[in-house]
């Protein structure tokens, strides 16, 4: 099975992904999956890192003989592609969770897929980047909006589709209202049922 987590910026999706994947003994790709395209292609950790989920740049930078393509592409598009086949590579190797990166669009055709939304209100998500990365509550409140604004423009980009939107998901969970061992529980129900179907 493959199961990729969209998670709004706080609502916890990085932790229910880890937790829900050492239940179940399963690979948890997040960050590791800029690791996975860094290393099977020419690009550095850090150029990964400039465009992972970010708004997409208007500026086209021409980058010779990219996988043996003659025309110069945006780097963007690039460092996606890059991304987007690791997603595919890792999903062969079996049973693994990915955190976002349009991984649920990229695995859209696999039928062992299933593709969780995790949200939560912003007053709780406030409250946690406050906690997590010492903010003050307008610069968590401002860093949410960010980091969700990048997200959405970077999923529409590359899906044409609207970040969040429920229509392509099979699972959306309210984090504020089961916490991570909730989620997980309502993930692990959900594959069950899945195999019984």
């Amino acid at each position: 099975m493959i199961i990729t987590i969209g998670r709004e910026h706080g609502s916890g999706g990085h932790e229910i992904a880890r937790t829900l994947a050492e239940a179940l003994g399963y690979a948890c790709y997040d960050k590791e999956i800029v690791d996975h395209a860094a290393e099977a292609s020419h690009f550095s950790r850090e150029v990964m890192d400039s465009f992972d989920e970010k708004r997409v740049s208007p500026y086209v930078v021409p980058v010779p003989n990219f996988v043996g393509m003659g025309e110069s592409f945006r780097l963007n598009m690039q460092v996606a592609a890059a991304q987007f086949e690791a997603i595919r590579s890792l999903a062969e190797k079996g049973n693994a969770i990915f955190v976002g990166r349009c991984a649920d669009y990229v695995l859209r055709n696999r039928e062992d897929l299933l593709r969780v939304f995790i949200q939560a209100g912003e007053e709780s998500r406030t409250r946690e980047m406050m906690k997590r990365r010492d903010l003050t509550e307008e610069q968590a409140r401002k860093l949410i909006r960010q980091v969700d604004k990048d997200r959405a423009s970077y999923y529409r980009y590359y899906t044409d589709q609207d970040w969040g939107d429920r229509e392509y998901y099979d699972l959306c969970i309210n984090s504020d209202k089961v916490g991570v061992q909730g989620a997980v529980t309502i993930i692990k129900a959900c594959l069950e049922a899945m195999e019984k179907a």
